[in-house]
């Protein structure tokens, strides 16, 4: 089983239709992780799109009292009042927070990332939730050094391969942290930030696209993460 996901981020609204318009393109199914209110992820295809939470609770173990992790999540629900699943904000978890997202209601988490493991398997917590894991992200591959000309996952259909991309790496067609360290100092100006795009080797852009062309030439079925969880659920009562 295939399935992709995308962190926004805060991404500007040019920036992620952009990956959007690529899943549309090739009719490839995507989980959208949303940070905040956008109307591109609002209007988005909901046949190909499932929109999840992608809350920031990194401020509060920074010391920040001004605010909640309960604030921050309603915040982020009342954008998002039908979201089944989330992944935070740099992978921030804990047992009362995963407590807390199971009280909230959600279905599903993917906080566990497990960089090009094999054999990925949804499992449930001991609070009901569905924990999805994944093995691949972006970012994380250029700070592995590898090319981006290879996933270096598997993608056989028979197996869970679950991608993480992020809107902002496929726009400039990141390859390094040069990139996108240069790339941040404009992340709201989007034309700026293309010009700035990799143009010289293999970067996440040309990555992602290899890999929704490969989907859609194979014809290989993907998956939502809810469809992943509810799939679990179904055959594990």
């Amino acid at each position: 089983m295939i399935a992709f996901s995308c962190d926004i981020d805060w991404a500007p609204e040019e920036v992620i239709e952009d990956t959007l318009n690529l899943f549309e393109l090739f009719k490839i199914k995507c989980t959208i992780f949303s940070t905040h209110n956008s109307s591109i992820i609002s209007k988005a295809n909901k046949n190909l799109f499932e929109i999840a939470l992608h809350p920031n609770f990194n401020d509060l173990f920074n010391g920040n009292l001004n605010n909640s992790f309960d604030n921050i999540l309603d915040e982020i629900m009342d954008i998002h009042p039908y979201a089944k699943g989330i992944r935070t904000h740099t992978l921030m978890q804990s047992i009362p927070i995963l407590q807390k997202f199971a009280d909230k209601g959600f279905i599903y988490e993917s906080n566990n990332f497990l960089p090009y493991h094999t054999d990925l398997k949804p499992f449930k917590l001991w609070n009901g939730l569905v924990r999805i894991p994944y093995n691949w992200e972006d970012d994380v591959h250029w700070n592995y050094g590898y090319s981006f000309d290879d996933a270096r996952v598997s993608l056989d259909s028979n197996s869970l391969t679950v991608f993480d991309f992020h809107p902002i790496h496929v726009f400039i067609n990141t390859e390094n942290k040069y990139r996108y360290n240069e790339a941040k100092k404009h992340y709201k100006d989007p034309q700026k930030l293309l010009e700035l795009r990799n143009k010289e080797v293999p970067g996440t852009r040309d990555l992602f696209i290899n890999l929704l062309k490969h989907c859609k030439q194979n014809s290989i079925k993907t998956y939502t993460l809810i469809d992943i969880a509810e799939d679990f659920l179904k055959n594990n009562k």
